[in-house]
């Protein structure tokens, strides 16, 4: 998996953007996606900027305007059109095809700009910064990806905030956060597996909430057969999720805490993305080595031993 966050998109562009053509009059944003840096290039170029559904329908006719006054243009300079990505193209062909009706058509040149390339050749692309080859995901679009049901999520610190200490009390402080706190993050599509350290008694509250916000999901998973305090004292809260994940055909864990993603990429020797500083944790082969040598040592040992107790 690869994953660019906004801090890398903010500074791709920032570092690439002088390889533009200096024609440019007017930036069109491709919604939602590629807002960030088509405001970024406009800004730093001083130019105007508008949606491609405003482009399209004309709305744009006054900022240009403005513009030919401020730059001493005659309007017929390049209008560049820009997305955050290109995959296979096809997203890329739909809006070619719709710029084919606008009244400027033909009369003025349209490049076209998506920051990260997949790789695929892709007819219409004039510009792109950097190559990150399929699968890849990102920050801005990591709760709305379309491989969702293949991927865990977190609940708490992802969906809705963590409890505070004083409502994490296994009580009637607690069964009001569960009733109350309020969703933080709605994701587009239906989520694989919601895996909690939330306490199996309390499903049906859990259930409720997720009901109630609109959160598809195809299995929710929760922490069985301990009490809060028994899980306190265990600390176990990354062992718990990381063995889970490990054992289903996921592809992605999302985890709010830097602490359990480290351990449940760990564990289940899978990437892990924390959205508490987007970072994507990916298992450390030297310690997964290191585990495995161990494990083989202990199984050895154990086989010597039984050998010996049945006299072989």
């Amino acid at each position: 998996m690869n994953f660019r966050s906004y801090n890398d998109l903010i500074h791709l562009v920032r570092r690439k953007m002088s390889s533009l053509p200096d024609d440019i009059d007017l930036v069109v944003h491709v919604p939602r996606s590629g807002i960030i840096p088509a405001a970024q290039i406009a800004l730093h170029r001083n130019l105007p900027i508008v949606s491609l559904d405003e482009y399209l329908s004309g709305a744009d006719d006054a900022t240009r305007f403005s513009a030919r006054k401020r730059r001493g243009s005659d309007g017929t300079g390049r209008v560049l059109v820009v997305d955050d990505s290109v995959g296979d193209g096809g997203a890329l062909a739909r809006v070619r095809a719709a710029l084919t009706a606008h009244p400027d058509a033909g009369k003025r040149p349209v490049s076209f700009l998506a920051v990260y390339w997949s790789g695929v050749p892709v007819e219409g692309l004039d510009y792109w910064f950097e190559k990150v080859p399929r699968p890849r995901l990102f920050e801005w679009n990591a709760l709305h990806h379309e491989g969702m049901s293949n991927f865990c999520v977190d609940i708490d610190g992802v969906l809705c905030r963590d409890p505070t200490r004083t409502e994490n009390d296994d009580g009637d402080c607690y069964a009001a956060f569960l009733r109350d706190t309020d969703l933080i993050a709605t994701p587009t599509h239906e989520i694989g597996w919601l895996i909690s350290n939330r306490l199996e008694k309390y499903r049906p509250q859990t259930e409720d909430w997720l009901a109630r916000h609109g959160i598809r999901y195809r299995e929710l998973i929760l922490l069985d057969g301990v009490s809060a305090e028994t899980r306190r004292k265990a600390g176990a809260h990354g062992w718990f999720k990381g063995r889970t994940y490990r054992d289903l055909p996921a592809e992605l864990f999302i985890e709010s805490e830097p602490f359990q993603a480290r351990d449940i990429a760990q564990i289940a020797v899978k990437p892990v993305l924390c959205t508490e500083n987007w970072s994507l944790y990916r298992p450390d082969m030297n310690r997964v080595d290191q585990h495995a040598t161990q494990a083989r040592g202990l199984l050895r040992r154990a086989g010597r031993a039984l050998r010996r107790k049945l006299g072989g």
